[in-house]
């Protein structure tokens, strides 16, 4: 109990942040175009900077043992036909809505949340690999949830231009390209200059906080009561079941300790606003999802301690 309250004081400050800037927007401060606004420098620029920061250090940092990709994306194959099975048979959803359900179990708030967390957790040697899963995770996901739409839509037929386009898009990420740039420069061995390092010192400094209150005002956007029962069924999976699954893979295929408390605490996070966006893409349960972000961001702030106390961080 005395580690779990440890470790509940030591995430207190990020679910703070997050709370302020939730209720900056509930008490007017703020609107949604400021909200928009504040979400695009953070994801266009201040994280692409940040990560581009800490790649930048590659060479000094352990090498990634690349089978995490194992652990953690062979949760996301059992979680997401979970998914899938669930919407179909407990909730009677279509193919693209049992895409988005499973969808919804696996795709978290790595980024916004994640880094913070994991930074603060396990310190700047869990970098590389949480980058990995990252890359990985806008990769994959996004890949497989536009296949199994289309397929769901036209009977076995992709559009293979729209899939193509889609997939261009994810390369011109930005966040994936600030850790495929930073490890590059990495890679090299050299240093910045200095005043470039202090340049991006300052601006990373400013990275966590806003994204934190970024988080919140896009959780006051979003509603409460709206498909509540759909909304925790999906917390429920990506807040337990994924974790679980991402633990018992990692100590079946012998990861280390830094490994596998990376890979756990990155599963454990809540779902991200891109079940939102991908829901809107799609044109389907745009209300689960956005019920499903708030319901499992407001629980996480007690089983994301609970899960670091766990795994003995």
């Amino acid at each position: 109990m005395e580690h779990f309250a440890y470790h509940l004081e030591l995430c207190a400050p990020l679910f703070l942040l997050v709370f302020l800037g939730w209720a900056l927007i509930k008490i007017k401060l703020f609107d949604s175009a400021v909200s928009r606004a504040l979400s695009k420098l953070v994801f266009k620029f201040l994280m692409p900077m940040l990560l581009f920061r800490q790649m930048s250090h590659l060479s000094e940092m352990p090498p990634v043992d690349l089978r995490v990709l194992i652990a953690f994306f062979g949760s996301c194959i059992v979680v997401f036909i979970l998914g899938r099975q669930m919407g179909r048979r407990l909730f009677a959803q279509g193919s693209t809505a049992q895409v988005i359900t499973g969808m919804g179990g696996i795709f978290g708030n790595n980024v916004q949340l994640g880094i913070p967390i994991v930074a603060l957790a396990l310190g700047q040697n869990a970098m590389p690999t949480i980058s990995v899963l990252i890359i990985f995770n806008v990769l994959l996901l996004w890949t497989t949830a536009t296949a199994c739409v289309e397929f769901g839509r036209t009977g076995g037929n992709i559009d293979w231009a729209k899939f193509v386009t889609a997939m261009k898009g994810i390369f011109k990420n930005p966040i994936v390209l600030g850790i495929l740039i930073g490890s590059a420069w990495g890679l090299t061995g050299l240093h910045l200059p200095a005043v470039a390092e202090k340049t991006l010192e300052h601006v990373t400094a400013a990275t966590t906080p806003m994204a934190l209150l970024v988080v919140g005002m896009g959780l006051a956007q979003h509603s409460f009561t709206a498909a509540l029962p759909k909304g925790c069924a999906i917390s429920v999976m990506k807040l337990l079941v994924q974790p679980l699954l991402v633990y018992a893979l990692c100590r079946l295929i012998g990861l280390g300790q830094m490994e596998t408390q990376a890979t756990t605490l990155l599963s454990s996070l809540p779902v991200a606003i891109n079940l939102y966006i991908m829901s809107v893409e799609f044109e389907a349960e745009e209300a689960m999802a956005s019920n499903a972000i708030f319901v499992s961001t407001l629980i996480s702030a007690v089983t994301v301690p609970l899960t670091m106390t766990l795994l003995a961080v």
